[in-house]
């Protein structure tokens, strides 16, 4: 298979190793019993705007199931971007599917997401793969490319604070209450003070040595070039939140607790 097509797509997921990460549509059905569990269905092969597609059939799940937390905006940095974690994930027919529970007893952030989600105001998660196995489309298959097998290792909620809108919208609509943004605010302004603990920017993991086998691929100069490692645009945008969209959360947050 050629893999020089993809030296500009890699980027560093969280333990370093090299990979993509897309941004998935998802439906959201609320648990019955428990305000803070929701079932998720994150990936059901459909195209996105690069003209690819995920079969769900492919996924390789172990690893993630080791430790599956659900971070924000794949936000390393602080314990506050965990969220929640998955409590089941599995594959059936065409779905991708996961069970989250959110720590929102535990954490301001994790409850404001849980209520976006609820309310229908967050609907897109994102995903970290290592590509393993794709096939090339072209205009007959209607395809541009299509990962067949794939190993997941990060799941993120997106939307917070990359659309601030959805935020105010919830405020507005009763869905997020206004002490939640402000015990959610007094944190943002404590790690606001404090940057050198990563909140404003990405803090990957050194990459390790390629060694042999999948990462070795990924990691050699006949798949990714150094240069595209780290700044390449990931396969949607599924891509951990930058410094400036921090800052404008602080502010959002801010502003909606007073109520302006």
């Amino acid at each position: 298979m050629n893999t020089h097509d993809l030296d500009t797509r890699l980027i560093q997921l969280h333990n370093g190793t090299k990979g993509l990460r897309a941004e998935l549509p998802v439906d959201v059905k609320p648990d019955a019993n428990d305000d803070d569990i929701l079932h998720m269905r994150a990936s059901d092969e459909t195209l996105d705007r690069y003209q690819e597609m995920i079969v769900a059939a492919g996924w390789r799940l172990d690893n993630y199931r080791k430790n599956p937390v659900i971070q924000n905006a794949h936000q390393y940095g602080d314990i506050i971007f965990t969220i929640g974690q998955a409590l089941k994930t599995w594959v059936s027919g065409k779905d991708l599917l996961q069970t989250w529970k959110f720590a929102s007893r535990e954490n301001p952030f994790a409850k404001i997401a849980r209520d976006l989600y609820r309310g229908g105001y967050l609907r897109a998660a994102s995903v970290g793969f290592v590509p393993i196995r794709w096939e090339n489309g072209d205009d007959k298959s209607g395809f541009k490319r299509k990962y067949v097998e794939q190993e997941l290792l990060e799941v993120s909620a997106v939307g917070i604070p990359a659309n601030p809108n959805a935020l105010a919208l919830a405020v507005k609509d009763g869905a997020v209450e206004k002490s939640d943004l402000r015990e959610l605010g007094a944190i943002l302004r404590h790690l606001e003070a404090s940057p050198e603990r990563g909140v404003y920017a990405a803090s990957p993991s050194p990459v390790p040595s390629a060694g042999s086998g999948v990462n070795a691929a990924l990691q050699s100069k006949e798949f990714c070039n150094d240069q595209a490692g780290l700044a390449a645009d990931a396969r949607a945008q599924g891509r951990e939140t930058d410094g400036a969209q921090w800052l404008q959360l602080v502010r959002e947050v801010r502003e909606l607790a007073r109520g302006t």
